[in-house]
């Protein structure tokens, strides 16, 4: 009798996990307006002939390689 009281707290404490992530996540969904986030392509600009443009970020340098690590 004590292992299905385990499991049945086990598959409760599950199920309540899951239904608190599920409000959660549904409380605090993604605002578009937020600040840092990339601007997406709407239906209208692709309407009107916008075309998404896909560059390099990553700037090179002149440092020296990194020829070993250190390991503590």
């Amino acid at each position: 009798m004590r292992e299905l009281g385990l499991k049945a707290g086990a598959t409760a404490l599950t199920l309540a996990a899951a239904v608190a992530s599920a409000l959660y996540v549904g409380g605090h969904l993604k605002n578009g307006g937020a600040p840092m986030q990339p601007p997406v392509a709407s239906p209208a600009a692709a309407a009107a002939g916008t075309r998404l443009s896909v560059t390099s970020s990553v700037a090179t340098g002149d440092v020296a390689p990194v020829t070993s690590t250190y390991v503590s």
